[in-house]
């Protein structure tokens, strides 16, 4: 699916429609009298807040009829930032209201309601908690299982008490109607949380894929290979991902997207990746015969069928441009491709074999840019550049989408470098997972 101003208008429109539901809610009906403006404000930031978690439940990435219309990696982004505004403005709520009128710190005071004390101060903590686990993960050395299960939890933590604490004040949701109303709306996007992490794996658990064979490709990169049992093998695009569950059971803490690195008429699929963890290190432990559950695809990182493509990859992130050139092998697509492939050594380079191969067969142009290159590299030598791209733009640039995918510092050259060199951002396509 294209990138359009028309489809960022819709759901930027429709995110700030369903982050006033809670507001239209309260304001319904008969309403009391206003009081001043500095505590009706802040009540309103606590209506939106709470709205605004909701949605973080529905734009985490996890829903595919969403996805399409900005990619997955560009969701992960904006629900880090919404994300952040949320907590922001759910940590102003108390804060205006208690500067604005004294009165409310007796909110926080537990000789008052002890209860109500307590959950307020643990919703706070748990506020502060989210962001610096998601902002400092990687200082903290959580890994990412025990990261995503901890913010998991505190979403839900913090929009269940976000919930109750609404209903229990009741100032705008004295009347029946208006609790059920609250509760049925943050309800269904808590919902949505269980419909992802229960009733999704419940519903695969009878049809797991049986892992065929591990290779490793060159020194710590293995290519995974499975194959459907006694079910039709899922269907995806070239360029999209899934997510990943080794073992007898899908309903496991160690759940990774991958992107495919098989073409999309292979009766088997296979995933590349390399070693940079606990899970993707395992991987050369395992053994033909386990099962492996799917969940997917996901993702708009993919060819369009009237343009030819302009790949710029790093490492590891060639899995999803080798997805999409054995699939144009496969269909006999005679469409150009032109592959920038950057790595740091020679020995770095994945399928480089395979890539000469499809050089032979397909409309293909590789070149291969080595950081430290020996002393008999003829290639491309340094990091990609501004002239480097233009180097090898293509003439009739408009004929072309842009792919990029690999390291981080790569991809933000590429992107502003694309556009510097007059490609419009709607043929731009980028994979990034790591927002953290």
């Amino acid at each position: 699916m294209r990138y359009t101003y028309g489809r960022a208008l819709f759901w930027v429109g429709l995110y700030v429609l369903l982050s006033a539901v809670p507001l239209g809610i309260a304001l319904a009906g008969t309403v009391p009298e206003a009081r001043a403006f500095w505590i009706e404000f802040g009540v309103a930031l606590g209506f939106i807040a709470l709205a605004m978690f909701g949605l973080q439940l529905l734009f985490s990435g996890r829903f595919a009829w969403i996805a399409p219309t900005f990619g997955m990696d560009n969701l992960l982004h904006y629900h880090r930032e919404t994300g952040i505004v949320a907590m922001v403005f759910a940590l102003a709520h108390p804060v205006i209201l208690m500067l604005a009128e004294p009165e409310f710190l007796a909110y926080l005071d537990p000789t008052v309601n002890f209860l109500r004390a307590l959950f307020l101060s643990l919703v706070t903590v748990a506020i502060l908690l989210i962001i610096a686990s998601s902002l400092c993960r990687l200082s903290f050395k959580l890994n990412y299982e025990w990261w995503r299960l901890l913010h998991g939890a505190l979403s839900l933590f913090i929009v269940l008490v976000g919930i109750g604490h609404s209903v229990q004040v009741s100032h705008y949701l004295e009347p029946l109607w208006k609790q059920g109303a609250i509760v049925l709306v943050m309800g269904a996007a808590m919902y949505l949380v269980f419909h992802t992490r229960i009733v999704r794996p419940w519903l695969s658990r009878k049809k797991p894929y049986r892992l065929t064979g591990i290779k490793e490709e060159i020194p710590r990169r293995w290519t995974m290979t499975v194959e459907a049992q006694d079910f039709k093998r899922m269907e995806f695009v070239p360029g999209q991902f899934a997510w990943i569950t080794v073992g007898d059971t899908p309903f496991s803490l160690q759940q990774h997207p991958f992107s495919f690195a098989s073409s999309a008429r292979e009766r088997t699929i296979r995933f590349t990746t390399k070693e940079v963890g606990d899970f993707t290190e395992s991987w050369k432990h395992m053994k033909p015969g386990m099962k492996v559950f799917l969940e997917g695809p996901f993702g708009s990182f993919t060819p369009k069928p009237d343009s030819h493509l302009f790949l710029v990859m790093g490492g590891i992130g060639v899995t999803p441009a080798m997805s999409m050139l054995r699939t144009l092998r496969d269909d006999q697509d005679s469409r150009h491709a032109i592959l920038l492939y950057a790595n740091v050594t020679a020995g770095d380079i994945l399928f480089r074999e395979e890539l000469e191969e499809l050089r032979k067969t397909l409309h293909l142009d590789v070149v291969y840019l080595l950081e430290d290159p020996p002393d008999d590299w003829d290639g491309e030598t340094g990091r990609v550049t501004q002239e480097l791209l233009e180097k090898y733009l293509p003439t009739k640039s408009g004929e072309y989408t842009y792919f990029t995918c690999g390291p981080e510092p790569m991809m933000d050259v590429v992107e502003i470098s694309l556009r510097n060199l007059g490609i419009d951002w709607r043929r731009i396509y980028t994979e990034r997972f790591e927002i953290v």
